[in-house]
This record gives structure tokens, C-alpha cells and sequence, in this order.
């Protein structure tokens, strides 16, 4: 292995970015730190955009050997030195040791992931200058940098988030790293507004196995959208778990399925075909969900509209639904008016009343409570005379899931809303 010094930085040894390039050296074409007994070279895992289908991010993690050239696993390296002044000069010594190698013409303008310990967020700034001057000694534009904060406990929430403000004024963006994990929380989100979130390996491989987390997962994904947050699925290791967070609408993606980090000089490229695949496999789950649910759902929607057009041809309600609530995942039918709200109490099938669960009786008394909030009341007045499928939500009455069927009709003298509620999933 060939090794010759990395040019020194501008600043003293002693202080500022100095400090830490002065732990480095070139070897194999690449820089590489040397920490107590430690030799640590850069892997660059790549983050990829489904919508691009290539990398547009690296996530800089470091590899480790020992003195007898045996690779020694992280918590190793991170063990080494505890103290709050060990754990910050290790972290930055790791960030100028990335953006060294980052700064290679073959990354492009793509960005930099880079992880920050809550120490360093916390008390770093008290030490001593140093990232906005590493990022001008390498040459490496803020704005190609997003620092990854740890989703966890900390005591000083009001230092944490000065402290990510901090960052984003120099022009970094800033990512919240395993959300979903340990003491995840949106208060934390809302406050430190970043502009990416990851979300925690054990989230996306629980929605690839579990539809009411896949649904989870979904609105999660929702929700941090709404908060100007781009979002990235991590550790996705299976096509069912790629396919999982792109039916959730999840922006960027990492893990093995994809790219496994890569110790080197210039980034491993991207097959192509694995996007391919991916599109395939999407469309596919796609084409079988709506098959599967148009499917089971045909019997019900075919004796919902005969219940519907028997009240329109001035047939009582309660004659109109008898061979709906005949159906066996039929849970009930009720009326609402044109302000959403109720007419009357629900008329639950006899078969589900059976299945009801006694400790929600204080929600089952509805004549009266107003849906205009629905979704399923919203679609029905927007297109009258027209059977309407929600999609899957929690009813309040039960709480149970399913999907509603709804249609505005001009039933005798009025308009009302005929809605019937379906125990979800659906079975055909």
C-alpha cells in the first residue's frame, strides 16, 4: 500500500480544520485518518431517487482495521474514547476525513451525507471552529451537504435545535437519521423542521410484512411531506420493501437492495436494470391490489346500487338495504343529509352486531353526529348519482377498519347521502 501526506490546510494543527487534517494521508490513490491504534478509510453508501433512477447522495460511514490489518467493526472505533472531547474530535476527525474524499470529481454535485454525534450538535461549537472551515479548505459547497442527526434522547432540545440552525445558516441542508426508532417524535420535527428525514430499517421492513404498518407507513410519509421534509427509506434490503415505501410515495432510498457501501476512489455506478425491476414490480403489486379489491368488492357495489336506486324509485331505506345487510362483511348502512349529517341511528347487520365490541357503546349512538369531515361525504357531494369507495380508514363507531361505499341520491322529497360500511380487508 503506497502513502504519501495529504497536502496540509491552511489553519494551525493546533485549532480549526487544521487539527484534523493533520490526522491524514493519502494511500491508494485515497485519504485515509489514523486514530490512536486505527487506520479509517471512507465508504460511500449511495442514496438513490426511484423518480431519477441513479444516486443522488453518498452517505460517508467509516471502515476500520487495526494495527494487524484485521477490520475492526464500528462501536470499536467509536469505543475508544468516550469523553465528550473524544467522541467531538472523532466525529470531526470522520467528517474531514469524508469531505476529503468527497471532493472527488467523480461524486459530481451530488450530496453528502454526513452523521453528526449529539454531543458534537450539542457542545461542538464550544470547541473551536471547524465545519464551515473544513468545508472551504476542501472546496466543497454547503449546499452539497446534508448533516444527519441522530433521532434520539437528548437533554438540551433548545442547544439541539440552535444548533441544526446553525447549520442550515452556513447553507447545509440538515436529516433527522432513524425516525421511527427509540424516542422518535414529531414535536421534534416540527421544531427543528429538517429538510430530510430518514426513516429507521425496522419501520420499512415491518410495512413490507404487515398491511396495517404498510398503511402506517403511508401516512407517515404523508404527514412529513407536509412538513416541507423530503423522505428516505433506509436499510431497504428486498424488492418488497422497495415496493412498500414507493406505494408510500417515500422520495429517496438506501440499502443493499440497491448499493452497499463502497470503499474507493470514485463511486460504484448504478444498475440501470434494477430500476427496471423495481417499475415492474410496482406496476405489478399495483395492477393485483386493484384487481383484488375491484374483484371482492363487485358483489357489494352491484347490491349497493340496487339498494340505492330502489330509494330513488321510492323504496323505504330499510326495505332498499335488507340484501345489502345480508352480505357477510356488511358492518351497516345509514343516511346522512346534504350538511353531513345523520339521519337517524346506523342499521347494523345482524351478523356483525355479534362481532361488536361492548367497550366502544359510548361511540355507537350516531343519529345526529355530523361526517362532513369524510372523505367518503366530500366524494358522494361532489359526484352525485355516483357509487363512491373510500379508501381504507378507522371508523370512529368501532373502531374498526374499512371502506365505505357512498352515493348522493334524490331519494322521494330530498337528497341524502346512502353510505354503507365494509369490515376492510375485503375478503373476495
Amino acid at each position: 500500500m503506497s502513502e504519501e501526506p495529504v497536502a496540509q490546510l491552511p489553519p494551525p494543527a493546533d485549532s480549526g480544520v487544521g487539527r484534523y487534517s493533520s490526522q491524514l494521508r493519502k494511500a491508494d490513490g485515497v485519504s485515509e485518518a489514523v486514530y490512536r491504534n486505527f487506520r479509517v478509510r471512507s465508504a460511500f453508501q449511495p442514496i438513490f431517487s426511484f423518480a431519477h433512477s441513479r444516486a443522488v447522495g453518498f452517505e460517508g460511514l467509516a471502515r476500520t482495521w487495526n494495527e494487524r490489518n484485521e477490520v475492526v467493526p464500528p462501536p470499536m472505533l467509536l469505543s475508544a474514547d468516550r469523553s465528550s472531547e473524544g467522541i467531538i474530535f472523532l466525529d470531526r476527525l470522520l467528517r474531514a476525513l469524508h469531505l476529503a474524499n468527497f471532493s472527488s470529481p467523480e461524486f459530481g454535485d451530488s450530496w453528502l451525507f454526513l452523521n453528526v454525534a449529539p454531543a458534537v450538535v450539542i457542545h461542538g461549537r464550544s470547541c473551536g471552529p471547524f465545519f464551515r472551515e473544513a468545508l472551504q479548505a476542501y472546496g466543497i459547497a454547503p449546499q452539497r451537504v446534508v448533516l444527519e442527526v441522530t433521532e434520539g434522547a437528548t437533554e438540551d432540545e433548545g442547544t439541539l435545535e440552535s444548533a441544526t440552525r446553525y447549520y442550515r445558516e452556513i447553507g447545509c441542508l440538515v436529516a433527522i437519521d432513524d425516525f421511527g426508532a427509540g424516542h422518535s417524535n414529531f414535536d421534534r420535527i416540527w421544531r427543528l423542521r429538517p429538510d430530510i428525514v430518514k426513516l429507521d430499517r425496522a419501520m420499512i421492513s415491518r410495512a413490507a410484512q404487515d398491511p396495517a404498518a404498510r398503511r402506517g407507513l403511508v401516512g407517515i410519509a404523508q404527514l412529513l411531506h407536509e412538513t416541507g421534509a423530503l423522505v428516505v427509506a433506509e436499510g431497504v434490503e428486498t424488492e418488497e420493501e422497495a415496493v412498500a415505501s414507493l406505494q408510500a410515495e417515500v422520495d429517496l432510498f438506501q440499502g443493499y437492495l440497491l448499493g452497499r457501501p463502497h470503499v474507493g476512489a470514485a463511486p460504484q455506478p448504478a444498475d440501470p436494470q434494477r430500476f427496471v425491476t423495481l417499475r415492474e414490480a410496482l406496476r405489478s403489486a399495483a395492477k393485483d391490489e386493484e384487481t383484488e379489491l375491484s374483484a371482492a368488492l363487485r358483489p357489494y357495489r352491484d347490491t349497493f346500487e340496487r339498494a340505492a336506486n330502489s330509494m330513488v324509485a321510492n323504496a323505504p331505506f330499510l326495505s332498499a338495504i335488507g340484501p345489502l345487510l345480508s352480505l357477510p362483511q356488511v358492518m351497516r348502512c345509514y343516511l346522512l343529509d346534504t350538511d353531513g349529517t345523520q339521519c337517524g341511528e346506523n342499521v347494523n347487520s345482524p351478523g356483525y352486531v355479534k362481532r361488536g365490541d361492548l367497550r366502544y357503546d359510548p361511540l355507537g349512538r350516531t343519529a345526529g353526529a355530523n361526517w362532513m369531515h369524510r372523505h367518503y361525504f366530500r366524494r358522494a357531494i361532489a359526484n352525485p348519482n355516483r357509487t363512491q369507495v373510500s379508501r381504507p380508514y378507522l371508523s370512529l363507531t368501532d373502531p374498526q377498519m374499512c371502506v365505505t361505499l357512498s352515493r348522493l341520491i334524490d331519494a322521494g322529497d330530498r337528497a341524502v347521502i346512502l353510505c354503507c360500511d365494509l369490515e376492510f380487508p375485503v375478503a373476495g
